[in-house]
């Protein structure tokens, strides 16, 4: 997969993805991963991430796209985090 180029560092862009209402799930299981795992990631590129989560769209207008509202929203939820049942 390397190119050979140097990699560039990451960089909030302003794109949406575009996806099927169908593999939203996918999407809402990628996000929990990075919000578990959101500790072990360099500062850095914590930043990026939510930087990249204020820009891009959500199909709820509605839906909080401040920045700040997101950082307080990934401390609250990683606080309250449940272990999975066995079995499921």
């Amino acid at each position: 997969m390397s190119s050979g180029a140097e990699p560039r560092p990451p960089r909030a862009m302003a794109v949406t993805l575009k996806y099927k209402d169908s593999d939203e799930h996918l999407l809402r299981r990628l996000g929990q991963a990075l919000v578990l795992q959101w500790d072990e990631l360099p500062d850095d590129l914590q930043d990026v991430l939510i930087d990249q989560a204020a820009l891009v769209q959500d199909r709820d207008e509605a839906a909080p796209h401040d920045a700040a509202q997101i950082e307080s929203f990934i401390r609250g939820v990683k606080s309250v985090a449940l272990p999975k049942e066995a079995g499921t």
